[in-house]
């Protein structure tokens, strides 16, 4: 039978950071499973979700050595405007939302230009159909059409609860959506322990509170992780052109080509296809008057 000693010898020392606070936090990997560790000066820049190298420091903790480049950055603005990542190296987003408080599109859309710009497997998840959704199933057909897959749920009575965990499977996951739409519910039903602090929405405004006050990788099972961070409403999209934002919206994206002019912004160009294309609702109207919103936003 090895030993811990053993065990962090014969592994070749890469592992992913779970948590951080200050210059320690917890390392993860499936031979070893937890380990705390600190951080040399040069390493301050350490982001949850990084993937790390790292030496024995005693018997109980280690030191990390090297990261390894990620192949992805999920960033927000922190409280000075300046964007600062807050996990790395995600495989899906889980996109959640809920008939109560009644669904923010364009928050929808900027959450969808994230994923497709951080190339991460996004799912929708309807949280709360204990409750009357006929409405908002409707407005969501719009996404399933375009390709996005949608699991509907009860986190409160555990309905399809299988099918979201077969969702999750082998994957990296951060779960995204307005407050109150039962984040942290769904987080507490998918851990076995660890519980986490929930609030429930408030009943003048049907809008909840972020309870998450750091960010967590939750280990599901040897290669099932599950991210929760705060703030999460604040992230912010890497965008440098139009031509990323157009990246969030395929329904336009592929009709680029079809226009008259080759760097079309789809704004104010004639012989634009995809403009054509809104006013004979092949494209939802919607969506172009929320991709019209994220370029006055972030361009």
């Amino acid at each position: 039978m090895y030993n811990h000693e053993t065990l962090i010898k014969q592994y070749d020392n890469l592992a992913l950071i779970t948590e951080l606070h200050g210059n320690r936090g917890l390392l993860w990997n499936e031979v070893i499973g937890f380990i705390p560790f600190i951080t040399k000066k040069q390493h301050q820049g350490l982001v949850v979700g990084d993937f790390a190298n790292y030496q024995q420091l005693d018997e109980y903790s280690v030191v990390i050595e090297r990261i390894k480049q990620p192949f992805n950055e999920m960033e927000r603005l922190n409280k000075r405007g300046v964007k600062q990542s807050i996990v790395n190296n995600l495989t899906q987003i889980i996109l959640v939302v809920s008939p109560e408080p009644k669904p923010n599109y364009l928050l929808i859309d900027k959450f969808i230009l994230i994923s497709e710009l951080m190339k991460c497997q996004l799912t929708i998840v309807l949280n709360k159909i204990d409750l009357s959704v006929t409405k908002i199933e409707h407005e969501l057909n719009l996404y399933t059409g375009l390709g996005y897959e949608l699991i509907k749920i009860s986190a409160k009575t555990k309905i399809n609860e299988l099918d979201l965990i077969r969702k999750l499977q082998d994957h990296r996951s951060v779960l995204v959506g307005q407050s109150g739409v039962g984040k942290s519910t769904i987080t507490n039903l998918l851990l076995s322990s660890d519980k986490i602090k929930t609030r429930s929405l408030s009943t003048k405004s049907k809008k909840g509170k972020h309870t998450t006050t750091a960010t967590k990788i939750h280990l599901l099972n040897m290669s099932t992780f599950l991210t929760d961070t705060p703030g999460i409403e604040n992230l912010h999209p890497n965008i440098h052109s139009i031509s990323d934002i157009q990246k969030g919206f395929v329904e336009i994206y592929k009709d680029n080509f079809k226009c008259k002019y080759r760097d079309c912004s789809h704004l104010n160009e004639p012989s634009c296809q995809v403009k054509e294309n809104v006013s004979l609702n092949k494209i939802s109207e919607q969506r172009y008057e929320n991709y019209k919103k994220l370029i006055s936003t972030y361009l």
